[in-house]
């Protein structure tokens, strides 16, 4: 997964936020006439969500209350569902305070900038976190604290995929691998492959090699 950029731009197509990770395989000079070509053809289309590779750019838009998430990524890269999360954060921050927005485009910094920009970075590395994942062994070698007298884990995992996700977890002792889980407990691969993600990413179980 490769990020070149975020931007948030008005109606107008005024920028409001931008924040670029790294430099696309194109010149730097044609980079905006690039961006500016993505965003004629989204509004051309007149469509609320858009996506369109360019010089093997991938532009993503979303459209939320007449203002534009534009996510810069690698073709390759699938990043609609982060924008929608970037885009939702960034009307909760300024909920209430879209008169800020005139003192973005004038290029004043404000605390809410700050904030969204933080958020942005965190919603980006949380996506590559779950991106390594996805590539690491699909055998576990040993839950860590999971089965110690604590409550804690076992609400977490409830609260997101009810009591089939613990049976996910008791299950997951090494010897099994995610589709034999899945089998064993007659759940969906996906629904297991989700679970063990996301105790993964809390360092509540971990992974072996073969």
């Amino acid at each position: 997964m490769v990020v070149y950029g975020i931007y948030v731009k008005d109606h107008t197509g005024k920028t409001l936020f931008s924040k670029n990770f790294s430099n696309p395989s194109v010149p730097s000079s044609a980079f905006p006439s690039l961006l500016n070509a993505a965003l004629s053809i989204f509004s051309k289309n007149e469509e609320k969500s858009f996506q369109i590779v360019l010089s093997d750019i991938k532009f993503t838009v979303e459209e939320i209350r007449r203002i534009l998430f534009v996510a810069t990524t690698d073709a390759k890269t699938e990043f609609r569902n982060e924008l929608l999360n970037i885009g939702a954060l960034f009307i909760k921050i300024f909920e209430g305070k879209f008169f800020l927005l005139g003192d973005l485009l004038d290029g004043i910094f404000i605390p809410e900038l700050e904030q969204f920009e933080s958020l942005v970075i965190e919603e980006i590395g949380k996506s590559e976190r779950e991106e390594s994942l996805k590539k690491k062994p699909k055998r576990i070698l040993e839950i860590s604290r999971f089965l110690a007298p604590r409550a804690f884990e076992r609400k977490e995992i409830i609260k997101r995929f009810g009591d089939k996700g613990v049976d996910v977890v008791l299950v997951a002792d090494g010897k099994h691998r995610i589709k034999q889980i899945a089998k064993i407990l007659e759940l969906d691969q996906s629904l297991v492959e989700n679970v063990i993600n996301f105790a993964a990413f809390q360092n509540w179980i971990t992974f072996v090699s073969d």
